[in-house]
């Protein structure tokens, strides 16, 4: 039976512009938003503490919303999460099997691990060895590789 992606189960505002968000997989997730704030425009009505205390899940739990329009989905909030925690490396093991579009399994096989230890690295649960980083450029670089003609 296949986990479903986590989700926002709830949200609760904290002082100094941080969500506390409940994920759907029982894990809770702290993130400062105050560099977001600071940084894009749309998030800028947030430095209002009214509004940012408007902050809600919405679509399903897919993402977080605030009454002035500014969002962000569950992915990002749980990478501004592991990037805050010092988990940069999670971040890049998400985005490399993003970017190619690798499910749990295809990406376990693809460097070599298992299914359980690759969602370990994902969700945070582990952090991501560097051997495993290079792993990951070295399957990029081979992907990239035209075929060897056999001759």
């Amino acid at each position: 039976m296949k986990k479903q992606a986590a989700r926002i189960a709830s949200v609760h505002t904290e002082p100094g512009m941080t969500v506390a968000v409940a994920l759907s997989d029982g894990r809770t997730v702290r993130v400062a938003l105050n560099g977001l704030v600071e940084k894009l425009n749309v998030f800028a009505p947030l430095e209002n503490p009214e509004e940012f205390a408007t902050a809600r899940a919405a679509d399903f739990g897919w993402t977080l919303e605030w009454d002035c329009g500014a969002s962000l989905d569950v992915d990002r909030v749980i990478e501004l999460a592991l990037e805050q925690a010092g988990m940069a490396a999670n971040v890049a093991f998400r985005r490399w099997q993003d970017a190619h579009r690798l499910s749990l399994a295809q990406a376990a096989a693809a460097i070599g691990l298992s299914r359980r230890t690759v969602s370990q690295y994902r969700t945070g649960m582990r952090p991501v060895p560097r051997t495993v980083a290079l792993a990951c450029k070295g399957w990029e670089a081979e992907q990239a590789a035209p075929a060897n003609a056999a001759g």
